[in-house]
Parts: structure tokens; sequence; C-alpha cells
């Protein structure tokens, strides 16, 4: 069965603007509609059904009636309440049920060593496997939101005040990255008639660009004409600190952790050196670096 009606779970947050604008205006006519919680004030664009839950399972299963996928695009502490979804999801007759992952490749233990607030999302994952004779799964794994990582500074190199941040030990480590567009985009196409059927029950890795450190800073400085203000950090002794801040309940140091969760080889996210990616199978662009950043000068 074609899948035409599609749940967004989440309307707020970075990510989810842009998934529902992706499949507003996909080719493919999806009916899109997005879940949020009783109490919640956000507006959903034109066209957009706005459904509110409590998150009891009634709730969830009047919401979740007449869809076809579901693509949740919750965070934080709400992601184990993803469970509740799926089996509601299930007892609706959901055909397919996209989890909150979009960001590192979570498959390697190694990648939540660095950060245990991933642990529910290979929870999750592992949940609907368990299920999948039930609901079809689709992952999505993007790596860093490249063009809000920059804007937002969570990717240290500001094209703006022509300043960088550089890990020495890790500047030449390549990682990949997706701008939040491309994301909405192969969620839209992982979706549609003929490339459904390839990505039921698979994890896929996507990606817009694959850089590094010391390319990204180049680039700039080449594009710009300018060379940058560079700061060196140790990258080893902030997550050191940063574990022990996690260990005390502060989260802080969060976005270190997710950091060097990307720049360790050993987890594995360079898709390109991996040899997974699913740009070709969703018919997304991939960009050079120059190209990328053209838009963000």
């Amino acid at each position: 069965m074609a899948i035409k009606n599609v749940l967004v779970v989440g309307g707020g947050g970075n990510l989810s603007p842009a998934i529902i604008d992706a499949l507003v205006k996909s080719p493919h006519n999806y009916t899109v509609s997005v879940l949020s919680r009783a109490h919640s004030t956000y507006q959903p664009p034109s066209g957009v059904n706005h459904l509110k839950t409590d998150y009891t399972h009634d709730s969830l299963l009047s919401a979740l009636k007449g869809q076809n996928a579901v693509v949740s695009a919750i965070a934080g502490t709400a992601i184990p309440e993803q469970k509740k979804i799926i089996d509601a999801a299930i007892e609706a007759g959901v055909q397919r049920f996209l989890p909150s992952e979009f960001g590192s490749d979570t498959t390697t233990p190694l990648a939540v060593d660095y950060f245990p607030g991933w642990a529910p999302k290979v929870e999750i994952r592992d949940y609907l496997k368990s299920k999948q004779d039930k609901i079809e799964w689709t992952v999505v794994f993007n790596g860093f939101f490249f063009d809000w990582g920059l804007k937002v500074g969570f990717i240290p190199v500001n094209g703006k005040d022509k300043t960088a941040t550089i890990f020495p030990k890790y500047k030449d480590v390549r990682f990949s990255a997706t701008n939040l567009e491309d994301i909405g985009k192969a969620i839209a196409q992982a979706l549609s008639p003929e490339i459904a059927p390839k990505t039921a029950n698979q994890i896929l890795r996507i990606r817009t660009l694959t850089t590094s450190q010391s390319e990204l800073l180049a680039t700039y400085e080449k594009a710009t004409g300018e060379k940058f203000k560079v700061t060196e950090a140790d990258l080893d002794a902030a997550v050191s600190e940063a574990k022990g801040k996690l260990s005390k309940g502060d989260f802080s140091g969060i976005g270190t952790l997710i950091v060097a969760a990307a720049l360790d080889t050993r987890t594995g996210n360079d898709f390109d050196k991996a040899g997974n990616v699913s740009n070709d199978l969703l018919q997304l662009p991939s960009l050079k670096v120059e190209d990328a950043i053209k838009p963000l000068l």
C-alpha cells in the first residue's frame, strides 16, 4: 500500500519544520499532519492538519487512525515515550515508523559511551526491530546538522566573525553532515512509492557533504579572502570535563560529547569512508564544501 498520510510527531525544534516543509512540497502528494501535546501552542503551516494528544493510549490511537507513516522528531526526555506511540501505531494499522534519530550513528556502543543520553534511542530502535512483523521502520542517520550547526556555532567556524575553534588532534578527521532541508527531503523520498519498499526495516545514512575541520576552515578562508582567527582547544580534556559534569547531573557539556563522538573515527561518522551512504537511493544531492557554505557566507 502506498504511503499517503504522514504524521509528524513534534512540531517544534530545529528539524520538524524542515521535515514538514519537505513532505508538503514533495511531488508525491502526501497528506501531512502534526501531532503535539494537548497543551501545546504550536501552530502548523497552512495545509497541515494539527492533531493533539495527552499521550494516553486511546488519545494516541485516535490520532494515529488513518495514518500510513509516522515520523517522530521528539527529543530529550520524551524519547522513551515513542514506545507508547509505536504500540498505538501498530493497533491503528500504521505501515511505517521513523523514530527520532537524525544525528550521529548510534549503532556503536562507543557512541553511547560518549553520550549516555543516546541509550534510549538504541532501546527504541531495538523495540521497533522486535515489532517489525507488525510495523515497518526506517532509521535515518545524518551526522551533524550542517547549516544549522554553522549558524549557531555547534560547528565552530564563524564565517561572519572570521573565527574558528579547531581541535588539533582531530582537525583532519572527516565527518558527514547534512543540511536540514536535505534531511526533510530524505524522509519524503524514503516514503515514496518507488523507494519505500527499499527503505523498509533499513538504516539509512545520508549526508550533504563529508568534510573535516581543516578543510572547512581552509574553504571558508578561500571563499572570504581572509585569514580567520583560530583558537586551538583540547577536545580530549573537554570530554573528560563534560563527562565529569554529566555524572553530577550537569548537562552543560553535552555538545562537547556529541562533537567528540562524531570525530572519533571508531564511531563511523564518515559515511563515505564506510561506504554506506544512501544519497543515491534517495536521489539526494551531494555538495562540495565550497558550494555547501555559499548560502552561509
